[in-house]
């Protein structure tokens, strides 16, 4: 065991010691808390996820590590945010990890893929732990002889929150659910590394007198988590909520419509809650402890900050001393929807250490999240000309060299970006998308074959779908295939205008002129200022015999964008095309 805590006041506390398994390095990468371990040698970025009952990869992941699949028994299923999945497991002959080697661990194989695979709760929750991931730290510890101790020991003043960890439904669950209090009515929480955003359950808020009708309810964009399936979600205001000795007053949260994969919980307190305190999960005693480290607990609160938050001490120590102290801090403000205050955080990070490539990058993430796309892209080019083989920092780099209609440098981005990114992966996937605005739909068709063979049961799966078949139709190829592609992604997620009117183009192309008319004028109900959908409809109007209603289309199509006959045509759809 490595080094301690030894916890000296009160006086009942004074032969309390903490003795550390462990610390992990924690980089918060696209709202997720993440570590570097070693997978049979090699290095791996993994996902912290206490709210997963046990280690889980992306096939995508398992395959590109070499890694052995075996079938689970018959009728095994994952389940979470989305529903439920099919799922294998591998073995791993030796993970490295706490500054340690473990010999054979499991990874359940299957899921949505969110470019990482997970450490779950059966290894973070195997001891007391500490969650410091504002400062970049996750901890391990055994206590001994601190069953009546405090054991927030970095509180100087002494101020601190507290609250009872409640039972799981199951004797192997090391999941730390607490009870939570909303607009006075109670909820059960599971506290959760892995969610991005602290969720409630629709049949939760609906059950604590939530009205998601209300004028004030906001309608939110889909999500989705481990489950199969896309979820909508809401906006919602919160009079109070209240965990343990902490209230937190006037604030927003995210509602879904939707599962936590269990009954029981109602709730997910999020990364974002996670990332506004220093926590001390400690599952000897059956307590958290924690204290408040100041802005937005909240990611989708529409202020800063949440107000009147009450009962809670500093953190000591929380002024950053280190280039990496910054690093960390910003990284954890962008997680948190704050990218003014990473900017300031990353411009003293790269001050102090100005050769490091992470930090012009992170700095990019939180400009481009701030609208800032010159200065943006002037940190890439900095951080891709210290580090070229960054994958993440070519894709951000081509999007925005694109957004600047900068074709010829974007699509060297995309070149390189493409001989780096593992068959199967998210980034081939985004690779894939990107040589479909690039004009180049054909290149993106073997990407997204990869990805969707190996994503059989994926929340994206739809979307995935819809862009092989968006990719089919523009290049002209594979039409009945494309049709089938559009026809599965629209049953699997209902009548999206994107993939309506990728339906409407595929029926264009065959001839089937009524159909496509059907499709596109349905796309245009839902998106009535979409180009691509008129113009498409104007074409289908013109070829199905409607002339003068065809071409009021393509007028009102160049109304709304005064580029579409030009990237139209390159496709061959004209008026007097075919």
């Amino acid at each position: 065991m490595g080094t301690g805590v030894l916890l000296a006041s009160p006086a009942w506390a004074a032969s309390c010691h903490l003795g550390k398994y462990g610390t992990l390095p924690v980089d918060m990468e696209g709202g997720k808390a993440t570590t570097m371990v070693k997978i049979n040698g090699n290095d791996t970025r993994l996902a912290l996820d206490t709210g997963a009952f046990f280690n889980i990869m992306p096939k995508s992941t398992a395959l590109s590590l070499g890694l052995k699949l075996r079938n689970l028994p018959f009728g095994f299923r994952i389940s979470g945010v989305g529903g439920t999945a099919d799922a294998q497991f591998t073995d791993v002959k030796e993970l490295g990890v706490l500054d340690t080697t473990l010999r054979k661990i499991d990874f359940i194989v299957g899921g949505t893929d969110i470019g990482y695979g997970l450490l779950g709760a059966n290894l973070l929750d195997m001891a007391d732990l500490e969650m410091d991931l504002a400062h970049g730290k996750l901890t391990l510890f055994e206590s001994d002889h601190c069953k009546k101790a405090s054991l927030a020991y970095w509180s100087g003043d002494g101020i601190y929150n507290v609250a009872d960890i409640e039972r799981a439904d199951y004797p192997m669950d090391r999941r730390t659910f607490l009870h939570v209090s909303i607009n006075g009515k109670q909820v059960r929480a599971l506290l959760d590394s892995g969610a991005s955003a602290t969720v409630l359950t629709r049949s939760a808020a609906e059950r604590i007198g939530i009205d998601l009708k209300a004028p004030d309810v906001q309608a939110g964009s889909h999500s989705f988590g481990l489950g199969g399936k896309m979820v909508k979600t809401w906006i919602v205001p919160v009079d109070t909520f209240s965990v343990g000795t902490e209230t937190i007053q006037h604030s927003q949260m995210q509602v879904i419509d939707g599962t936590m994969g269990d009954r029981s919980t109602d709730m997910l307190l999020g990364v974002d809650f996670i990332l506004a305190h220093h926590m001390f999960i400690a599952n000897s005693q059956r307590k958290a402890y924690f204290t408040y480290n100041g802005g937005r607990v909240f990611a989708l609160a529409a202020a800063p900050s949440d107000s009147d938050n009450s009962g809670t001490g500093t953190v000591a120590g929380d002024t950053p001393k280190t280039a990496n102290d910054y690093a960390l801090r910003g990284d954890a403000h962008l997680s948190r929807g704050e990218p003014k205050a990473a900017v300031a955080d990353l411009d003293e990070a790269i001050r102090m250490a100005p050769g490091q490539a992470a930090y012009y990058a992170a700095r990019a993430r939180a400009r481009t999240t701030d609208n800032q796309p010159d200065a943006a892209l002037a940190d890439l080019d900095k951080s891709l000309s210290l580090e070229p083989k960054n994958l993440d920092a070519l894709l951000l780099r081509a999007e925005l060299r694109l957004k600047r209609k900068d074709r010829t440098d974007a699509a060297t981005d995309v070149t390189a970006a493409r001989a780096l990114a593992p068959a199967g992966s998210i980034q081939e996937r985004l690779i894939a998308g990107l040589y479909v605005e690039l004009d180049q739909p054909a290149m993106a068709l073997p990407m997204l074959d990869d990805w969707i063979h190996l994503h059989g049961n994926d929340a994206l799966l739809g979307t995935a779908l819809n862009e092989r078949c968006w990719a089919r139709a523009l290049s002209n190829q594979i039409l009945d295939d494309a049709l089938k592609d559009c026809r599965k992604a629209i049953k699997r997620d209902g009548e999206n205008p994107d993939y309506l009117d990728s339906l409407g183009l595929v029926q264009l192309r065959l001839g089937h002129y009524p159909e496509s008319i059907k499709a596109y004028e349905q796309a245009l109900m839902h998106e009535p200022h979409s180009a691509w959908s008129r113009y498409g409809l104007g074409l289908a109007k013109i070829r199905n015999g409607q002339m003068d209603a065809g071409h009021a289309d393509l007028a009102a199509a160049h109304a709304l964008d005064p580029e579409i006959e030009a990237r139209a045509s390159k496709y061959g759809l004209t008026a007097a095309g075919p």
